[in-house]
């Protein structure tokens, strides 16, 4: 039988009899030898290390008082081309760095303009300004990390801003048109997510040991994935993106309308490897999981079962004291008080 959520009835035996084989079992192996080993089994099963930044070009630049803000033309090494914004403060380099991930929320016109700003002539300035404070307090949460000293660079996503496709409702057609082929949408922002990475480490005027992701949402998932998969992210903020696929997977769930789901959903290790026991693969790197009690999203329950598994990983990885687990009392937005804390948090961090 299928129900109203569509899930047929082999589905929901799958949901209820995951055993999750590449997941974390300290009886098996150590902790070290379980993330080395899974490591290269999950970034060889997604391609996610096949892709590089090839070329770049400034096509804009202006200046702000704390910080020069560029947009770039971005050509990736799978032959795919993006913009992105990079944000360079003024003083002394090399500077910590933040590759700032921006959220879904089913509105595609906007990527990279959802936190930070483009210039205020820009067609966007609008739309963008409007995003900011229905989910961020009306802050940009770049431009803040700029003004405190961060170089920071927001890329756009395959299907958003300069990469704008047809809509929430075309979201399937364009992953099984990939899939066509083997390729799934998850995995090519994941590679693209780790390839930015290796790109803004390698600035000159970046500090490469002090690099972080940092995102809300869908920002939050590709925070701690791209965590997870890349060596040169050193520290993540992931704000309202975390539970377990069990949790996930109930009645009114996100995860069971297809559509966004497919930015999620690596068919490679899907039924695999739980999405805790997959940001585990960050471990032991500093790591802030953060989500909100009303977040109708994420209820707060699996919530708490997923915060539970990464406190149950970062102690096997011996760094219990390197994670931040909170729930704050509010909704799916990042508001500017927890934009702050995140902020205080990265720069104990990154600045020590």
């Amino acid at each position: 039988m299928i129900d109203h959520d569509n899930l047929a009835a082999i589905a929901r035996r799958l949901r209820d009899a995951s055993r999750f084989s590449l997941g974390f079992e300290p009886t098996l192996s150590s902790f070290e030898a379980w993330r080395s080993d899974t490591l290269v089994q999950v970034a060889r099963l997604i391609d996610a290390g096949n892709c590089s930044v090839d070329s770049v070009k400034t096509v804009e630049r202006w200046h702000l008082p704390s910080h020069d803000a560029s947009r770039l033309d971005v050509g990736f090494s799978n032959g795919e081309n993006t913009q992105a914004f990079l944000l360079q403060p003024h003083g002394q380099a090399p500077a910590p760095a933040v590759l700032l991930l921006h959220d879904h929320g089913a509105t595609f016109d906007i990527g990279k303009e959802k936190v930070i700003p483009p210039p205020a002539d820009d067609a966007k300035d609008a739309a963008a300004r409007a995003w900011s404070q229905r989910f961020y307090g009306g802050r940009f949460p770049g431009e803040e990390l700029a003004r405190l000293g961060y170089v920071v660079l927001c890329v756009d996503a395959l299907g958003w801003g300069s990469r704008c496709g047809n809509g929430y409702e075309a979201q399937q057609a364009l992953a099984a048109n990939l899939m066509q082929f083997g390729v799934s949408l998850a995995s090519v922002v994941a590679m693209e997510d780790v390839a930015a990475a290796r790109f803004l480490a390698s600035l000159p005027q970046v500090d490469s040991k002090r690099v972080a992701s940092f995102g809300f949402s869908f920002g939050g998932y590709r925070a701690w994935q791209v965590a997870a998969l890349s060596s040169d992210v050193s520290a993540f903020f992931a704000a309202s993106w975390m539970g377990t696929l069990k949790g996930l997977m109930q009645t009114g769930g996100n995860q069971l309308r297809g559509q966004s789901a497919f930015y999620m959903l690596h068919p490679q290790i899907a039924g695999k490897l739980d999405y805790p026991d997959f940001a585990g693969l960050a471990a032991p790197k500093p790591a802030y999981f953060l989500s909100g009690s009303e977040d109708t999203h994420f209820p707060p329950a699996d919530v708490a079962d997923a915060f539970a598994r990464l406190c149950e990983l970062w102690a096997a990885a011996g760094a219990e004291q390197k994670l931040t687990t909170r729930i704050w009392e509010g909704g799916h937005r990042l508001p500017v008080a927890e934009q702050d804390a995140a902020i205080d948090w990265l720069g104990a961090v990154l600045r020590g």
